[in-house]
Order: C-alpha cells, then structure tokens, then sequence
C-alpha cells in the first residue's frame, strides 16, 4: 500500500483527483457542548428543532402594556413600585380579560414559527400567573377574576396550534431596591450609575421609605432571590412540557454582564450552601438522589430535562443571543447556535401604539440571520386587550408569504456552507441542494455565479418561488453562471437553488462504522462507537491516562481517504498522535505523524492522500489533565476544509 501524505495541500493522487475541480468545500464547523457551573450545554440532537425551525414569535406582553410607553415605562419613569402598582394594576386587569392566545398562536403559524415565546414577568415584577411566593405580584392579585392565569391559557392554545412553548423570565425586579446593592454597603459600592438613583441622592430610585440609609438592601436581595426560586419552580413544574426558557435581566444594579451577577443568582446545576444569600427550603429544591441545592438551570433540567436556555441567566447558555435593530454581518456564525432577537415594532419591545417597521427592513434582517446560520425571534407588542396592532400584523403575514413561497430553502436548511457578501448575497443548503439568496442590494442583475463547487457537478437549477428551471453553464474552477433570474417576486431575497450530483458538503465516511480502541473507560460509557456516532456529546476515552492508546475504525472497504477531522476531549490542551492506515488491519502505514504537536486546538483537521480502509489514530502524549479521549473522528473521501479551523492545524 503506497500514500503520498500532504498535511496542508488538497489531495493530488489519480485516485481522487480526477474528479477535483476548483477549491475544496467547506464542512460545517463542529459545535461542542460547554460545561459551565457544574452543568454540560445541550447536546446537538437537542437544539436541533431551534435550528430547523429558524423562526420563533415573541410576546411582550403585561401591566406596563396599559401606559404605552414600552416596557421600560417603569424605570424610565422612576414610578415607585407601589405608585406604578396602583395606577395599573386595575386597568390591565380590566382589559386583559378580553385577551386571546389562540389569536397569538394563529398570527405565530402564518408568520411561520415553530416557536411562541410570552414574557411570564418582566424587569416590573408582575407575573402572568398565580405565583405562590408571599411577595409575587400576580394575576392572582384582587382586581383579576379568581383563576386568572395567563400563562397556562397561553401554553395551552400554543400546544394546540402544535407549534413549541417558551417562556420569557426575569429575575431582576424593580420592586426589589435590594437588586442595586445586595451586598448592603452603606452607601452603595460600587456607586450606582445616574440612571439609577434620584437626583442628589446614592440610594436606589426605588426605595420607598424615610430613611434609605438605614434600609436592609442585603435581606431585600434574598428575599428578591427567594421569589426568584420559587417563580421557577412554578414556571418548569405547572404549564407542562415547556421547550425553552428565555432569560433576561441577570445583572445586577443595572452594571456589568450577566455573567457577572452568577455570584448572586447561583445559575449553574447546584447552588452553594455557603453562599451569602441563601435561599429557603421553602422556595428551593434539592437534588433527590444527592440531597444537594439546585441551582437555576439544575432547577429546570430536573424538571425539563429537554429544555433549552438562553445565557442571560449567567450561565453559558445552550445557544446565544444577538439583540437589536443591528442587521447581521460578517461571515457564517458557525460553532454556536446565535438567535437574532428583534421587534417588529422598530422601537421598543412592548406595546407604544399602531407602529411597525418596513417589510424591508424585516426582510433585511431575517435573510441575513438565514445565511448567517443564525435562527431568529420576532417580537410583537399586543395592547393591553391582548392584540396585536395592524401594521405589525401586516409585516408578520407579509413575512409568513415569503417564509412559505421559499420554504424549501430556509427550514431544515444551514447558512453556507460559504461566507456571505454583505449586502450582496448569501447562501443555505440541505444536503445536495445549495441555495443562492440574491439580497435586495445585489449588483449583478439577473445573473449570478456561484463560488467553486469544488468536486461536485451541477444537475439543475430553478427558481426557488416558481420552480421554474434556469439557464446555466459551468465556469472555470467549477462553478455556475445562472442566467435569466426573476427578482421581481420578492426583490429583497430572491432565492435560486443548485442542484448537484453529490451533497454540498463532504460526508463523513467513518460515521456508524465497526469502531474498536485497546482501552475504554467503560465505567462511564465512554467506548470507541461514541467517536464515530456524530455526536460532539459523547466520547471515547482510554481507561487510564497512559500514552500509545489507540482508537481504530473500519470504513468497510479500502477506498480513497483524503484525511480527517478529530475533536478532542478537552480545548486548550494539546494532543499529539499518529494517524495511521492499513488495507487488511495487519499492516500499517502512517498517514500522517504530529507527535510533536504544540497546538493546543480542540478540533483539528489533517489532510493527506490514501487508499485505506482502516483508519487508526495513536495518542502518543497529551497535555496535563488529560487523557486519550476523542469526541469525533470523521474521514473523508472528497476535498474539504474547515474554514473555523486555523491554517496552522489543517
């Protein structure tokens, strides 16, 4: 068996590179699970639906719908937490009752969502539902009718329209003034910005006594905390099978991140039983099995063991969020799942009037979240009656018109597998399938030609809307000039799909395949076919944290090889090894030697040129704390690159 082995060059023997034209294409980069504050991110399979869905709803909807001036109304205002109570509570009480969910869950289909998400309680402290807490100020309150719960009426007619349930919540609360200075320094350190305080005065805007310097601010936070707990436990246990819990508002005294304020909150799988804000028995929950305190997100995974989360919590998050009226550039946010999260209204979150940005403008901003790999969450603001003002319906069906005409090209679909041009065009793709999505600026007329197709030929190509066939030729490096493109449809992403002989991206060849290691941690389910199943989740490890193990797959048949991609167990630590390859498992050749690697990437990718059907990997050395252990090895047959992989560990 004879390889000519290229660490860094595209593969040039005559068994692959008669059919190679152009540039390699690129895989899609791999996303590996985080653990943070004693609990791992989702896996994949599990965020999978937020993915292929691409679209969710969002609901801002409350007490502070009944002023108009936008959610904020209350800390804008610097209306004392008693005086905003009073002047609203029976308004919202009165007109909420006319309220429909079926009519949020309907305008969330024909926008094309898979997703509704209602904010449970906002930074004003009021929850939508008969929360228990002794402090909660709720839809329980005297002015509702007994039974008033506008979450479950919600999750219920959300459920039915057979699309998922989030729910919006907050722990910061402006009726606590002990969220500005938990720590009860007198005055408070650090000092509280302007925004904070009343005019002349250190001491939180929301202090409602005679005498803030003498107020308990650090038993006023527990107490916040306390509710905190309690309204989560409500929230994972009484509306059922909840998807999604969006979290907003994790810092504290308006300053620093959300990260920052984990100290307080306790976000993580277990809370700290030393920890200087100790919640009650009566408001939290112990872990059953070891009798330990639950922290927020080991909170909602006992209950939910499915659930996805935002990172506003302070804890890292299963995927990430981009808030604002910004319009997403730049390349593919591949590695992470980023939802873009903006309100249709143009201006604030909440309720303000009949107003609505352009359908441009929302066109402009979903389209560059689809090419960018990014899913998105559209707000509505609904009045106090419970709906929705008409010129944001008329942008959300107008919406719903694009996302169903060009289905096809956006559910189910990822954003590249190449970088978008901003303002100019981007791209999807679904298996052979690779979609052009010509954006309202782009230059080139009627006419468009695709980057390099590298190994792969064209089959077709058509209107996505029409599903009319294009004309088309193949240009040199192997891409296509498309000729004949209607852009009159839908001016601001008119989409043309390119049909290929083979998938957009490189498969996996080693994927499900006989896999073998001469050591497995068994004790922990940590055996060689997790290195092969497709999962970043899961992985082999050795038994012991010794050298020279090996992990061993068999492709089933000797076949041209143009190298790997492996993710190792850990990140910053560098692991050095052999990929080797053998024809009949007997005999081995090595196929490419970093023994004396120095790159401490967690995913690496190695090129080289072979026929083989047995692929072995060799760990020789790793770096302390770690052990032989390999989350993903992938083969590949066909050029390929990892364009978030630096060149110096391709």
């Amino acid at each position: 068996m004879s390889q000519s082995i290229s660490r860094t060059s595209v593969p040039t023997s005559p068994a692959v590179a008669a059919a190679v034209e152009g540039e390699p294409l690129p895989l899609v980069p791999l996303r590996i699970p985080k653990l943070d504050q004693g609990i791992w991110q989702q896996p994949d399979s599990k965020l999978q639906w937020l993915r292929d869905n691409k679209l969710s709803m969002f609901v801002h909807w409350g007490v502070y719908s009944v002023p108009a001036q936008g959610e904020w109304h209350m800390f804008v205002s610097k209306t004392k937490p008693t005086a905003y109570r009073s002047q609203h509570t029976d308004a919202f009480a009165a007109r909420s009752q006319s309220f429909d969910p079926a009519a949020w869950a309907a305008l969330a289909r024909e926008l094309g969502a898979g997703e509704v998400v209602l904010t449970t309680r906002h930074h004003d402290g009021f929850t939508l539902w008969p929360s228990r807490h002794p402090h909660a100020w709720t839809s329980a309150d005297a002015a509702f009718p007994a039974g008033t719960d506008f979450v479950k009426r919600y999750a219920d007619a959300v459920r039915a329209a057979g699309l998922r349930v989030g729910l919006y919540y907050s722990p910061l609360d402006w009726r606590y003034p002990g969220n500005y200075d938990v720590t009860g320094a007198n005055p408070p350190s650090p000092a509280l910005t302007s925004d904070c305080v009343l005019p002349g005065s250190p001491y939180p805007w929301n202090h409602e006594g005679t005498d803030p310097a003498a107020f308990d601010y650090r038993e006023n936070a527990r107490v916040m905390k306390n509710e905190v707990y309690q309204s989560v436990k409500e929230l994972v246990t009484d509306f059922g099978a909840v998807d999604d819990i969006w979290w907003d508002g994790g810092w504290l005294a308006h300053q620093g991140t959300d990260a920052d304020g984990s100290f307080f909150w306790e976000p993580g799988r277990y809370r700290d039983p030393a920890n200087d804000w100790p919640v009650d028995a009566a408001y939290g929950e112990n872990e059953p099995d070891t009798g330990k305190p639950l922290g927020l997100t080991g909170l909602i995974r006992r209950h939910l063991p499915d659930v996805l989360s935002n990172p506003r919590s302070g804890w890292v998050g299963d995927y990430d969020i981009d808030e604002g009226p910004v319009v997403p550039s730049g390349p593919v946010r591949f590695g992470r799942l980023v939802q873009k999260a903006f309100s249709v209204s143009g201006d604030t979150w909440a309720y303000t009037g009949d107003n609505a940005m352009p359908f441009s403008s929302a066109m402009d901003m979903l389209v560059n979240c689809f090419v960018r790999d990014m899913c998105v969450i559209l707000n509505v603001c609904p009045d106090a009656t419970g709906a929705v003002p008409s010129r944001q319906v008329e942008v959300v069906r107008r919406l719903g018109g694009f996302m169903s005409a060009n289905r096809e090209a956006l559910y189910g679909t990822r954003g590249g597998p190449w970088n978008p041009v901003d303002g100019q065009f981007g791209f999807t793709f679904d298996d052979r399938t690779v979609y052009a999505h010509l954006l309202a600026g782009y230059s080139g007329g009627s006419g468009f030609t695709s980057p390099s197709l590298g190994d792969a030929e064209v089959t077709a190509v058509y209107d996505v809307v029409s599903g009319k066939p294009l004309p088309y030729e193949v240009t040199g490096g192997n891409g296509v000039t498309i000729t004949g493109i209607d852009r009159t449809r839908y001016p601001d992403d008119t989409v043309v799909a390119i049909v290929l002989d083979r998938p957009v991206v490189p498969t996996d060849i080693a994927r499900g395949c006989p896999t073998t290691a001469d050591s497995v941690e068994a004790s922990h389910g940590n055996l060689a076919a997790n290195a092969v199943d497709g999962d970043t989740s899961t992985r082999w490890c050795a038994a012991d944290g010794g050298t020279g193990h090996w992990l061993r797959t068999d492709l089933g048949s000797v076949r041209p090889v143009t190298g790997v991609r492996i993710a190792w167990e850990l990140p910053a630590k560098a692991y050095r090894f052999r990929v080797e390859g053998s024809t009949d498992g007997s005999d081995w050749t090595t196929l490419a030697d970093l023994s004396g690697n120095t790159t401490a990437a967690q995913v690496q990718v190695i090129t080289f040129t072979a026929r083989t059907r047995h692929v072995r990997v060799t760990v020789t050395g790793v770096d302390g704390g770690a052990r032989a252990s390999i989350r993903s090895l992938e083969v590949y047959d066909r050029p390929f690159l990892d364009p978030s992989v630096p060149a110096d560990v391709r």
